[in-house]
């Protein structure tokens, strides 16, 4: 594994970790805070890795191995998709949790 793969994987485990912390453990008053920070992060990782996953796709694309470049860009589709859902919620939950 290489350190940028494991730094990734890192991230995305510890976003993780905080969204459902903060969505279903904490029982403070930062509880919106915690969730927005954790699907920012969240978000970014995702969007991170649909960049690497599209390179890797144009990469194996041109190697000329056509089922492993589908593979590749349908999964960095499904991550891209990922991305823009929490980055969404994100903005959303951050939006709801200013006072009015």
């Amino acid at each position: 594994m290489t350190p940028g793969r494991l730094v990734l994987f890192v991230a995305l485990v510890g976003a993780a970790a905080v969204v459902v912390y903060g969505l279903f453990l904490d029982r403070t008053g930062s509880t919106i805070a915690l969730t927005v920070a954790g699907l920012a992060v969240l978000g970014i990782t995702f969007a991170i890795i649909a960049i690497r996953l599209a390179a890797a796709s144009l990469r194996t694309a041109h190697e000329g191995h056509g089922a492993r470049s589908l593979v590749t860009a349908l999964i960095g589709g499904i991550s891209a998709l990922f991305a823009s859902g929490s980055l969404g919620s994100a903005v959303i939950l951050g939006l709801l949790a200013r006072p009015a």
